[in-house]
């Protein structure tokens, strides 16, 4: 429930904090069981997310689906790529990247305010509340940006989601509110992309074990995330 509850507020599905939990927790498992196990746990959470958003209508759907066509094939590279890692090698990558991302995280927990660029894909987004949200997409460095997280993210067992909401801010500039429910769009089908090809490698485990419980847990708090957000800040939580 934490998990679920801390991933929804900061537009993550939980991966970064489920894959070390299960690394803890099953001291003989292959990486690509530790994947599999965390990523079916993300892809119902975001899941979960992502029908919300769009049934509160605070989703732009189309910019979230040309990141995860972008994401797809990224994916699968990576989720061949897992296949292939050594256990050691694959909690050192894993510890890394956290380290790097809190850090950076740490440094500039907020997106750079200012006009929105100039150039890129005008979208002329009117959310739930009625409130119109002017923005433009720099498209060629988002497909880009999300083929290369999409990569690592499958690699390591991520959902994305701490890296995609940060991206999408930081570098493509969309206001947070929208950032979220795209990063949750994309994290979904690439969660979903990543267990079909290990289900289909006949990749199983003990991590599975856990996917019930810790799948029941994320799943009861992912819809008090937003209020979380709202009542804390996304600065804070970022941080946190």
């Amino acid at each position: 429930m934490a998990i679920g509850l801390y991933a929804q507020a900061v537009g993550a599905g939980g991966g970064f904090l489920i894959s070390p939990l299960l690394l803890l927790r099953h001291d003989n498992a292959e990486p690509a069981e530790v994947t599999m196990a965390a990523l079916l746990i993300v892809a119902v959470s975001s899941g979960i997310s992502t029908v919300l958003s769009l049934r509160q209508r605070r989703a732009d759907l189309p910019v979230g689906l040309v990141l995860l066509a972008a994401a797809t094939p990224a994916a699968l590279l990576g989720a061949l790529g897992t296949s292939q890692l050594p256990r050691e090698a694959f909690a050192s990558i894993f510890a890394a990247l956290l380290v790097v991302l809190g850090g950076y995280l740490i440094a500039r927990p907020k997106a750079p305010s200012g006009e929105p660029g100039r150039s890129g894909w005008r979208r002329d987004f009117t959310d739930g509340e009625g409130r119109r949200w002017l923005y433009r997409i720099p498209l060629a460095r988002g497909i880009a940006s999300s083929f290369v997280v999409a990569f690592v993210a499958a690699l390591v067992g991520l959902g994305g989601g701490l890296i995609y909401t940060p991206l999408n801010t930081h570098v493509l500039r969309m206001p947070h509110a929208l950032a979220v429910p795209a990063t949750h769009v994309v994290i979904t089908g690439l969660a979903a992309v990543v267990v079909l090809f290990h289900a289909g490698s006949g990749t199983a485990g003990d991590p599975l074990e856990d996917v019930l419980p810790l799948g029941m847990g994320v799943i009861v708090a992912v819809r008090f995330g937003n209020g979380l957000q709202r009542r804390l800040g996304a600065s804070l939580l970022t941080r946190l």
